[in-house]
């Protein structure tokens, strides 16, 4: 923080107006400064924090009325805040004779990099006469050479964890930054050399033969390691050894009704899958039951996971709760997936189950157009709800446009011959303005 010498000079002013003594010479002040950096080397944009020690071992009391950073050399180091009394805000303070004080500078490092950033920290009575006071140089340290990441693909066909003789998995294709891409040889091996210091964000894009790759990471490169290894393991895809399958207890709920979800998971493989958690809706669409934790069980997210032993089937009882918020959509819509490791989560195996959810009205609108784009105006447009059967009909206007109202739940459009509509035409007629809403559907002939 630089002080321009004008607001040094009107600072001065100020203090004679205010009362404070405005001194021709340092001589009768005695103010001692101490800085402390802990850790580092640091990396632009990453906290720093500066312990400056101010103390007054002078005989008097002393108003001070800011705090002053003062850049030296090398990367530019801003302070965000801590000086307190003593900021660009900030009322001033009174050191009293004897008195130390603690100001605990949060700043970051501005880039480019020109090594370790230098600068001197100070109190100043902005006077322009009286040279800062308790100065105290500050070394801030800077990351500096260079890093390669690299490591070893490998096929853990055991699944033990070690990457065993044979396992070496060549074809892996690995991303550095979503930028750089190296593929694994024939040794498994990847590597990228020669990085600046940064933070880095290592993980597998593609492997050969349906393995998944686990194992990403971020990297911090700053120079005090030179080789970073960062290994890859491979598992085959859960489900061709883990099978599930969801049902609801009942057709039809209401917002608010408890509801069961069954679960049974079969192992068809030869070795126990252990830690077996379960996840629905993972995109919170909102068309799923409250779970709790407690509900889960076993196949709590939270928990140790359930184990399922080779040839064994289990089956689990999840109670849940019809919510507000699956009652605007008028459908449940249990799609739900069970894994052990969300590194692996591609390939787990899914299920699902459906069942309506009565007493909500809502809407969905959108536009019927011919092969050529323009409105369809006139066209009687049936909606017939997939679950139970109900039917809803609208008509469009002159610029095809039409909104389907009634109660909520997804619905299967269609139109009179000799027309049809082009693609799927489920819509969600729903209690609010959801993503599926303003859609716009192609008539053609049959």
């Amino acid at each position: 923080m630089r002080v321009p010498r004008v607001l040094m000079v009107l600072a001065a002013v100020l203090m004679a107006v205010m009362g404070f003594a405005v001194p021709a010479t340092a001589a009768s002040y005695d103010f001692r400064g101490t800085a402390v950096v802990e850790g580092g080397p640091y990396l632009p944009g990453e906290p720093v924090t500066v312990k400056y020690t101010v103390t007054n071992a002078g005989a008097s009391s002393v108003y001070v009325p800011a705090g002053i950073a003062d850049e030296r050399s090398g990367t530019l180091f801003w302070v965000d805040s801590g000086w307190g009394d003593l900021g660009p805000n900030g009322a001033g303070t009174t050191f009293q004779a004897g008195e130390s004080r603690e100001f605990l500078l949060a700043g970051h490092l501005i880039g480019p990099l020109a090594g370790d950033a230098r600068f001197r920290l100070s109190v100043s009575l902005l006077d322009a006469v009286t040279p800062p006071l308790a100065p105290a140089d500050v070394v801030v340290p800077v990351a500096a050479g260079t890093t390669t990441i690299g490591g070893l693909a490998y096929a853990d066909a055991d699944e033990d964890g070690v990457a065993d003789p044979g396992e070496e998995l060549a074809g892996v294709q690995v991303q550095l930054n979503w930028t750089e891409t190296r593929t694994t040889g024939a040794d498994g091996r990847y590597s990228f050399a020669d990085l600046p210091p940064g933070t880095y964000d290592v993980y597998p894009a593609g492997a050969p033969g349906g393995w998944i790759v686990g194992g990403g990471k971020s990297v911090r490169a700053d120079g005090t390691a030179p080789v970073v290894d960062v290994p890859l393991r491979a598992l085959r895809p859960l489900s061709e050894t883990l099978h599930a399958e969801v049902a609801l207890d009942k057709d039809t709920y209401r917002v608010g009704d408890p509801a069961v979800l069954t679960v049974q998971l079969a192992n068809t493989g030869s070795r126990v899958i252990s830690g077996v958690y379960g996840a629905c809706d993972r995109g919170d669409i909102g068309r799923s039951l409250d779970i709790t934790s407690a509900g889960w069980g076993e196949l709590d997210y939270f928990g140790a996971g359930a184990t399922i032993r080779p040839g064994e089937t289990r089956t689990f009882q999840v109670p849940g709760t019809v919510t507000e918020r699956a009652g605007r959509w008028g459908v449940l819509e249990q799609i739900c997936d069970f894994t052990r490791d969300e590194a692996y989560h591609e390939g787990t195996p899914e299920a699902r189950d459906t069942a309506k959810i009565l007493g909500t009205e809502g809407t969905s609108w959108g536009r019927i157009v011919s092969e050529t784009g323009e409105g369809v105006a006139g066209q009687l447009v049936t909606a017939t709800d997939i679950d139970n059967g109900q039917v809803l009909t609208a008509t469009t206007d002159a610029d095809g446009n039409l909104t389907i109202a009634g109660p909520t739940g997804r619905y299967r459009l269609s139109v009179a011959d000799p027309w049809v509509l082009v693609g799927e035409q489920q819509v969600y007629v729903a209690s609010e303005a959801m993503n599926q809403n303003g859609w716009v559907f192609t008539r053609q002939p049959v």
